[in-house]
């Protein structure tokens, strides 16, 4: 087999497997990622998490999938993808390092892989971010083939499709929809710096966590991050009119606010005009849930508000020993 046929082998397997599970479907409903892991255990694949020493994860004989907790989600995310190529295609077994992240997107240039690991490597980017996925999460916030030079669209493209922005980078490049020295670009620009200004001056004791911004576009979607990510919310009101954002639902759901601020409309915006609402919270503690903002006049506590903001969250960060999918399926059964 070709290093080329390998490619695209994998990529077909995932397609496949795609159509099996209903992943299209299922992502679609609730505006969220692909479920690589619930699509390991839907194939009767047993997975676990353990700290492994200078492995990402394993594909055992039998099958079984074996995944690090020493990296964030993203990472353990594609380690799973990786490693359920694998055994879609029916290799033997493999033990995966650090090189599989280093190879996103550079398989043709690499002469020491086997062709095993290319099509491996090839099913974890199609399986994890297919071109419909992108385009699904882009019509979704009014995105274009342009906004796609713009890092910080980027890196929150990346958080809603639950990839590194590093990998998002390079399928936006895959799929045609960037060009090669777009993609070197955005993948220059620090996340450090991007976190900062989206921050806008909110001070935080360090960059690791990430940060997501939340609009009326994000309604019925469905967010999976870690349990220190900030989320700053940009909503517009009608405060002329009386409408006003409530927050009763977010802190009700254990969320801190941070900061709660009006932005001062520009000058062509007539007094009265709507102006955005820009608040930023965040949680401390792993948790799933969900939070609801709505836009409606404050004295009227009943009836139908004009706008609402609703989603979903699991902010329980990386999995650690029996997958959580798993974990529910038991306490169902019980």
């Amino acid at each position: 087999m070709t290093r080329r046929e390998a490619i695209l082998e994998g990529a077909q397997s995932a397609a496949r497997l795609h159509d099996r599970l209903g992943v299209r479907r299922q992502v679609e409903a609730r505006a969220g990622s692909v479920d690589v892991f619930g699509a390991i255990l839907a194939l009767g694949t047993p997975l676990i998490f353990r700290p492994l020493q200078g492995l990402l994860g394993a594909c055992l004989p039998g099958p079984g999938i074996m995944i690090s907790t020493e990296r964030p989600l993203p990472i353990q995310r594609f380690t799973g993808a990786h490693e359920l190529g694998h055994v879609a295609l029916g290799h033997d077994s493999s033990l995966d390092g650090d090189e599989i992240l280093r190879r996103i997107g550079h398989n043709s240039g690499d002469t020491v892989v086997s062709e095993l690991e290319v099509a491996a490597d090839s099913f974890a980017s199609a399986f994890l971010l297919p071109k419909w996925l992108l385009q699904m999460h882009a019509r979704r916030q009014g995105w274009n083939r342009a906004s796609m030079a713009d890092p910080h669209i980027v890196y929150q493209l990346s958080l809603r499709v639950g990839a590194s922005y590093s990998a998002t980078c390079v399928a936006l490049e895959r799929h045609d929809i960037i060009n090669e020295t777009t993609r070197e670009a955005l993948q220059a620009k620090p996340r450090r710096t991007i976190k900062a200004e989206l921050l806008d001056g909110v001070e935080v004791d360090n960059f690791f966590p990430d940060v997501w911004l939340l609009t009326e576009r994000d309604e019925g979607s469905t967010i999976e991050g870690q349990p220190d990510d900030v989320f700053v919310l940009r909503l517009e009101e009608q405060g002329g009119a009386g409408y006003l954002w409530t927050t009763s639902g977010l802190i009700d759901s254990g969320f801190a606010i941070l900061r709660d601020r009006r932005e001062v409309p520009p000058p062509t915006v007539a007094v009265g005009g709507p102006v955005t609402r820009a608040l930023t919270a965040r949680r401390t503690e792993p948790a799933k849930g969900s939070f609801s903002l709505e836009l409606r006049r404050p004295w009227l506590k009943t009836g139908t508000p004009l706008a609402a903001l609703r989603v979903a969250y699991d902010l329980q960060g990386k999995e650690v020993g029996m997958p959580r999918a798993t974990r529910r399926h038991l306490r169902l059964a019980a």
